[in-house]
């Protein structure tokens, strides 16, 4: 088909998609398709969602793309888009793969309670920092469960290597936390987000870089927002801490008063030298 040839290619934050022709059964629709990291969608007069595990079969004909999933569809893409989307259908890339995590990686792990992936990820990689952030980290792995939490995105930011990614991952459908509350928090700490993947069937990831025009560029590391500015004393509530303090220094300055008064006793020595000074006027 002569749109097949024309049908435009570009890469997306999400993955790959491209603008052609689908035809499923006697439905025929212009739109966009879009090759995420698991999962084939089209979006046109119709929609389609097809997830890997559920294709059987994948093959190129002409410049279509064929796949046979619960029906069978095809994709009008061009030969050479249609043999690369069939390449990674057949050999989706594994988890670390997608997470860029190599052998050399150094790999630091804050708030992630996922004890199958940190298992694994200390099987790919030995260089492994789990609840802080040493310097020289290359990939931050950072999960976040409420808007609160992310308030650590600055923290962690100022630890970062300026070719260093921070991975957010967010739980798919949450209240406590959004993905325009991530994209909020992470534009506020001066970073980007390039990349989303499936972290897992409950998880998302979001890839943070630092922008490439700020990198290099000297950075003020913010206040450590964990410690408190005070703390009160431990069995007393604050309104007692204050009154506490005070009644010591008044009983102290009462008995400090006393003393003073009881050195005056001019009368009592008056007293006892009054015979003897009485005596020489008798004399006389």
């Amino acid at each position: 088909m002569p749109h097949s040839h024309a049908a435009r290619f570009t890469i997306v934050r999400m993955g790959v998609e491209a603008e052609c022709t689908v035809r499923v059964g006697r439905r025929t629709s212009a739109g966009t398709a879009q090759l995420e990291s698991e999962m084939l969608v089209f979006r046109g007069d119709f929609r389609l969602e097809i997830p890997f595990e559920r294709i059987r079969d994948v093959a190129v004909d002409g410049g279509a793309l064929v796949v046979a999933a619960d029906e069978e569809a095809r994709f009008e893409l061009g030969a050479s888009v249609a043999e690369r989307w069939m390449r990674r259908i057949q050999q989706p890339k594994g988890l670390f793969e997608k997470l860029e995590i190599g052998p050399e990686s150094r790999v630091a792990v804050v708030d992630v309670r996922d004890a199958p992936f940190l298992t694994a990820l200390r099987e790919r990689t030995s260089h492994v920092a789990e609840g802080r952030v040493p310097e020289g980290a290359t990939a931050i792995f950072f999960a976040a469960e409420t808007r609160e939490a992310l308030r650590k995105l600055p923290l962690i930011r100022a630890r970062m290597i300026d070719t260093g990614s921070v991975w957010i991952l967010r739980t798919k459908g949450s209240k406590a936390i959004s993905e325009h509350d991530v994209f909020e928090a992470v534009r506020n700490a001066g970073l980007v987000d390039t990349k989303v993947v499936a972290f897992s069937k409950t998880q998302t990831a979001h890839k943070c870089v630092v922008p490439v025009e700020m990198r290099g560029q000297a950075r003020r590391r913010p206040p450590i927002l964990t410690i408190p500015p005070s703390s009160p004393v431990l069995g007393k509530s604050p309104a007692e801490g204050p009154r506490a303090k005070h009644k010591p220094e008044r009983a102290a300055a009462r008995t400090t008063a006393r003393p003073p008064a009881a050195k005056s006793e001019p009368p009592a020595k008056k007293q006892a030298s009054g015979p003897e000074k009485s005596n020489p006027k008798k004399k006389r």
